[in-house]
Order: structure tokens, then sequence, then C-alpha cells
């Protein structure tokens, strides 16, 4: 379609703008026209071989003259009609150039037709029909024009046989005359119908338009929701750290039985608030690309880890967790299954008050599927299909429990992601079943021996770091920092020092971070944020390990989620973890790769 006329809006109440019409039926015509022209100047010297020897020479040349000058004339009406559409006036001059054409053929019965020659008669007569049929393919489609057409063709011929009829074979006259009627019915009522197809099509692209559009604002919305939770969660992630920190450093045995309460009353609701930027991170992480890593891995460790993870949580609510069928050696993606794993459990505990919950694992045809089924409260039959939507909070739990209503989406995000199923069987006061069917295949002896060995995934929790005693002959560890949060840099330096560690506070601006280094050690790790101001927290560790000519440990702890951060990361062999974390498992990690 031609974009002057998608350009154009489409009134209200779907009534369509005579214009449009207008123009795009101008439009075809004129296109059939320029393609029709070989046609128009190859017809009149098809006539040469047929009428040459039968027709006066004059009578043939002076049609054949006006024949080549309406041929002319018709080209010409045609270039002039422009780019720019003027409807009125190139309609106009379209008719009237195809007319003229027309008129001349209609002409040709009073130049090549004898009324008592049955043959030239018939001859002539297909010839006219067939410039009728030719006609209708291109001119119908706006019955007026078509009307320019075929009358100046006709009208000479039904004169003709009111001039003839004595000689004239009256079936066939007669036939030509219904044909004539049949084809101006036709176009009338084609033009009819092709405005009506014309104007359901620009409905239909005006509704893919409209589609499109909101489907950019979905993406938009989203792409603007991912980063609004990037950089809420950045800014919230902060003061949250240092909170953690700080509350680790309190001696719980100094204090008086009463504000001990309080202080474990406020250590379980940041311990909320960790899971909740917790799930924003899973989330915003899911919302980038991630790839399905296949690797083998034992479901015993991944069991070891969330028991650890959990313990505190179901022994605190007198929950009993137990996990049965774990025994095997799967081929898939181990942090993926974790992950889906770790936020059923979330989810089954958040919900439980009393009884139990149970993970049983399964060979389904050779892939591994699991079951997480709890006594909690369960979820309403109408919730159900709602359930896995992002920040949906059913009301029957709303008011009782905390949360953001992410797990369950991250949940079903992962299975899509690698092709898995879940389904879910609820009963209100009774509990829920989780059930996932995953593609990850179990690994029986046959298939390892027939299976190159590929890596095996290994989590932070398999390997506890060296126990450190410290004495006298124990080498000074140095622990670089570099924070631009004060209060988390004091609460580093305070937490790492009562461990034992030489802290070193790194500058982050660029002229006092080159005058501190030449009064500092060499470090053994570093330990930095990544947002800094002008540098980031790569900037300075590449700095630090040019100045020592060494490849130190390094590490970030950032509020930043962005997970297209994580691949530069990689590139410059730095680990990195995210904000709020415990600085149990930020010591526990430096003091596995310190050297």
């Amino acid at each position: 379609m031609n974009p002057s006329v998608l350009g154009r809006d489409l009134p209200s109440e779907g009534r369509m703008d005579p214009s449009l019409i207008a123009i795009e039926k101008l439009q075809s015509m004129r296109d059939y026209s320029k393609s029709s022209t070989i046609a128009t100047v190859l017809a009149p010297l098809l006539c040469i071989p047929l009428y040459w020897d039968n027709t006066d020479p004059f009578a043939f040349g002076a049609w054949f003259v006006a024949m080549s000058l309406a041929v002319i004339a018709r080209y010409g009406l045609i270039r002039s009609i422009g780019a720019v559409p003027q409807p009125a006036q190139d309609a106009q001059r379209l008719n009237i150039g195809i007319g003229l054409v027309t008129f001349v053929w209609g002409m040709g019965w009073y130049v090549f037709v004898q009324p008592s020659d049955m043959v030239s008669y018939l001859t002539y007569q297909i010839i006219s029909l067939t410039v009728l049929f030719v006609g209708m393919v291109g001119y119908c489609i706006n019955w007026r024009t078509f009307f320019a057409f075929v009358i100046p063709l006709k009208a000479p011929e039904l004169i003709f046989i009111s001039l003839h009829f004595s000689q004239i074979v009256w079936p066939i006259a007669l036939g030509s005359m219904v044909a004539f009627y049949l084809a101006l019915k036709m176009a009338f009522l084609f033009s009819k119908s092709w405005e009506k197809s014309f104007a359901l099509r620009l409905k239909n692209d005006a509704l893919i338009d409209q589609l499109i559009e909101e489907k950019n604002a979905s993406m938009a919305a989203n792409l603007a929701k991912s980063e609004f939770i990037a950089t809420a969660s950045h800014d919230l992630r902060q003061p949250m750290q240092s909170i953690n920190i700080f509350m680790d450093l309190i001696d719980t045995q100094q204090l008086k039985a009463s504000d001990g309460s309080i202080f474990n009353r406020m250590r379980k609701s940041v311990s909320v608030l960790n899971r909740m930027f917790n799930t924003l991170l899973d989330i915003s992480k899911l919302d980038s690309s991630f790839v399905v890593r296949q690797s083998q891995f034992n479901l015993v460790e991944i069991i070891h880890n969330l028991e650890e993870s959990f313990t505190d949580q179901y022994t605190e609510k007198k929950i009993k967790l137990t996990f049965t069928g774990g025994h095997h050696l799967v081929m898939g993606d181990a942090h993926l299954l974790e992950q889906v794993l770790r936020n059923l459990l979330s989810n089954a505990i958040q919900y439980t008050d009393h009884g139990h919950i149970r993970v049983t694992f399964q060979i389904t045809s050779g892939t591994l599927s699991f079951s997480v089924e709890d006594t909690g409260c369960g979820i309403p039959e109408a919730d159900l299909p709602l359930i896995f939507n992002e920040f949906f909070r059913s009301d029957h739990s709303r008011s009782q429990y905390d949360g953001l209503g992410l797990g369950l989406a991250i949940v079903t995000r992962i299975v899509k992601k690698i092709n898995g199923q879940c389904q879910v069987q609820s009963e209100v006061g009774k509990g829920s079943v989780f059930t996932v069917h995953t593609p990850f295949a179990i690994l029986t002896q046959e298939t390892l021996e027939s299976t190159p060995s590929l890596p095996v995934q290994h989590t932070l929790q398999e390997a506890e770091p060296p126990a450190y005693e410290l004495q006298d002959e124990t080498p000074t560890r140095h622990l670089g920092i570099i924070e631009n949060d004060e209060a988390l840099q004091q609460a580093y330096q305070q937490y790492f020092a009562q461990s034992g560690y030489s802290v070193h506070i790194v500058p982050f601006e660029e002229t006092a971070f080159r005058a501190h280094l030449a009064s500092l050690p060499k470090l053994d790790f570093i330990l930095s944020d990544y947002r800094l101001g002008a540098r980031d927290g790569i900037y300075f560790i590449q700095q630090l390990r040019e100045e020592f000519n060494h490849d130190i440990p390094a590490c970030i702890v950032t509020a930043d989620t962005s997970p297209q951060h994580l691949e530069l990361f990689s590139q410059h062999n730095i680990d990195v973890m995210y904000k709020p974390i415990d600085i149990k498992t930020v010591e526990k990690f430096i003091a596995l790769h310190m050297p």
C-alpha cells in the first residue's frame, strides 16, 4: 500500500474518508495503465495483417493515425498524473486518456466491418470483447472510470447495429449487448466490494499498528520496570549492607534480655528485607538473557546447601524439613535447579506455620522430577491461575505474610527456560504441592561410562575456608577495601580488623589514590564496590594489580544488579557478590581465595 495512504489517520466510528479510497483507486489504475501501455501500442499494429487487404487504405490510414494520436495522448495524460495525489483532476485525466483509445476502437466498426461479411463482423466482435474484458481487469475497481472506458467502446457498436439492423445476426448482437450490460453491472458491484475490502484492510493495518505500539509500550514499560528495580534496589542495598554488618558486630550475649528480644526482632525484619532484595536481584537477572549450562552435579550438594540456608527459618518455626530420593548424579544446570528449589522452599516455609515440608526427588522417563509439599495455608482455587504472575499476592494470605510476590514468577521463568513443566495442587487449610519436571537427565553407571567427562559444578558452600589461628607466627593478611559509602567503609574496617586482618582503606579519588600507593603494602585481597564516582571498581583493582605486578584476588561487592556487568567482571578475573550479603559469607569467600 502506498505510504501516502497509510500515513493518514482513519476517521473515527469506522467511517472511511472518500479521499483515501479515491487516491488508492487512482494509484492502482494508473499503475495498471502504465503496465498496459505496450499492449495498447501493439494491438493496433496487429490490425494491419488482419484488415489491410480488405479495408479502404484511406479509411485504414485515418483510423491508424487517430489510434496513434489517441495512444500518445493516453500516454501523456497518464504521465501527467503526479506523485502528489489530486484525485479529481487526476481521475479526469485518466478517464479522458483511456476513453480516447477505446473510442477509436469503437470507430473501428465503421472502418473494418462489412455488415454482410460475417467473418469481419465476428472478428471485430471478438476484438471488441477482448478489449472490454482487458479493461475490466484494471478499471472495474472504479465504476466511473470503467464507464469512461467501456461506453466509448460499445456505444459506436450499438449505433452500428442500429444502422444495419437488417443485415446483423441478432443473437450475436444481442449477446454482445448483454455482455456490455453485465460488464457495467459487475464493475459497479466490484467497485463497491473493493471499497469495503479496502476499508477492512485499512482497519486491519490500523489495528496492527496499534498492537505494535502497545507491544513497544509494553516492552518499554518492562524495561523501565527493570531499570527501576535495578536503581531502587541499588540505592536501598547500600544502607542495608551496612546494617547487616553492624548487626553482626553486636554481641547479643552482652545485651539485656529485653534488648536481646528487640534485637532478634530487628534481625528477623532485616532478614525479610534481605530476602526481598535477593528476589529483586533474581528477577532482574532473569530479565536479561541467560544461558542454561549443562554439567554433571550431585543432588546431595544442592540439598546440603539448601539445608544450611534454611536451617534458622524452619527451626524457628518448628517445621520439619525432609529430603527424599536425592542420591542421584544429574546432567543439567545445578545453579538454576537450586534457584528453583530455593524459591519453592522459601515460599513453602513462609506460608507454613506448623507441620512439615517434604522435598521428593524422582526419576521420570530418565529425567529428574521433584515435588515440594507443605502443610501451609494453601491457595484458593480462583488464585491458582495467577500465582505465577509477577507481584501477585493472594488476598487470602496477604495480610498475614510478607513478600513481593516474585518467588513463583522466578520459578516459572526458569522452568520455561529449561523447557520443563511446573504444576501445582493446593487446598485451602491443608497445604500445597508444587511439582516440577525437568529435562535434566539422571546419570547411571552405564551413561557415565559412555559419556565424556564434563566439569562438575561446585558451590561456594562445598568448601570451608582454612582455619586461621591468630598466633604470633601467623603472617599478616593485608585486605584492601575500596568503598565510597562511609558507613559501610567503617563497618568493613571494624569487622575485618576484629577478624585479624590488616585493613587498608584505599581512596577512590584519582589524586588521593596515586598518593596512597607509596605507603600501601602488597595486598592479599581486594574488596571493592563497583560504582565509585568518576572511576569504577574494576579500574582501581587493575591499577593495584599493575602496581604490585600481581593478579591480586579481588571481589566486587555491589548493589548494582545489571546482568551485563557479569561478563565484564569475568573478563577481568574479578568475582562478584551482591548487597545485601551476610558479612560472614564475604569473610569465608575472602579466606577461601586469599593466598
